[in-house]
């Protein structure tokens, strides 16, 4: 028989032409399971140890109950799987920043600190960070320890004055150090190994007020030196004055001293030349007296030594003046006669 007539103008459905896929093979539950037990194997085989880095330290809890007395110590570890819960905390050098702290100084001044401090976890306070302070394991010690530290550096401030802060930062960056140590090991059995004031900055304020203060004083700094230099310069202008009236002074003794002197010297001079011309006098009277005494003697002796004198005294010319008409001039010099 033939089938029914065909339509040349219709198209062959779309369904009969997709291919169907070919049926996957189911797998044996026997193979299923022993997949299923040896992924559980696997699972419990990862849980049953743990490693604790060198720089932590762990504990060990069951149902909330803490199985280890003491820190579990750095290594590979044995514990039950999906039972037992290891919380680690590192005990290694650990740095913690405490940026924009407000803190009120004695003055009632505001101050914007930041500190930096660097601690670490003793053995003996592991367990303790662990379970005994915030939440289980070692999320949020941080956050329970900067309420403390905030509290010990406003404690510190709040005895400052502040425009001593800059000057005595180190006396407070100690003192903050010891309440903070103090404070964290008694409470949480950590140590402090150093502590940082990073950053202090000031109230819009008093930083105005400061660089008032310091204009002023750079004002009155100027004024002392203008008045200073005032004073130097009188000062030189005084020391000048006084070395020009001194050397004056010593000219003008020097000349009367000069005067004196030379008023002493010609003095002295007129005096001696006055002693000389009376010793030269005395000396020519003497001369003068010794001559007359021995021509007084000579004469006494040889009269006719007058007549001689006449003779040596006489110029050649005659007398003008003659007495009578027998008169000689010769008969003047009374001349001795001449031996035979």
């Amino acid at each position: 028989m033939s089938g029914p007539p065909t339509n040349p103008w219709s198209f062959p459905d779309p369904a009969r032409l997709v291919p169907r896929p070919p049926a996957m093979p189911r797998l044996p539950l026997r193979v299923i399971a022993a997949a299923a037990l040896v992924l559980a194997a696997l699972i419990v085989l990862a849980g049953s140890f743990y490693t604790v880095e060198p720089t932590e330290m762990a504990g060990v809890r069951r149902f909330g109950t803490i199985l280890t007395p003491l820190p579990v110590q750095p290594g590979l570890h044995l514990k039950l799987p999906l039972i037992d819960e290891v919380d680690k905390i590192q005990t290694s050098l650990t740095a913690l920043r405490m940026d924009n702290m407000t803190v009120y100084t004695v003055d009632n001044q505001s101050v914007g600190i930041g500190i930096g401090l660097t601690y670490r976890v003793p053995e003996d306070a592991v367990l303790q960070l662990l379970y005994k302070t915030g939440r289980t394991g070692s999320l949020d010690i941080n956050s329970t320890m900067q309420p403390i530290i905030a509290d010990r550096v406003m404690r510190v401030f709040s005895t400052q004055n502040t425009v001593n802060i800059s000057s005595d930062r180190a006396e407070i960056a100690i003192a903050v150090r010891r309440e903070v140590s103090q404070a964290l090991r008694s409470i949480f059995g950590i140590e402090v190994t150093d502590l940082q004031i990073s950053s202090i900055s000031y109230s819009p304020t008093f930083e105005q007020s400061v660089e008032q203060a310091v204009q002023a004083k750079n004002d009155a700094i100027r004024a002392q030196n203008t008045v200073a230099r005032f004073h130097f310069e009188g000062e030189q202008i005084k020391v000048q004055a006084d070395a020009q009236a001194a050397v004056r002074i010593a000219q003008a003794t020097g000349e009367a001293q000069a005067n004196i002197d030379r008023a002493r010297g010609e003095r002295q001079a007129s005096i001696l030349r006055a002693e000389g011309d009376s010793q030269a006098t005395l000396l020519n009277g003497q001369a003068q007296a010794r001559v007359l005494q021995l021509i007084g003697s000579v004469t006494q002796a040889n009269p006719s030594v007058l007549g001689f004198q006449a003779a040596m005294r006489w110029n050649g010319a005659l007398p003008a003046t003659s007495f009578g008409a027998g008169a000689n001039p010769m008969t003047l010099f009374s001349l001795p006669a001449a031996p035979h």
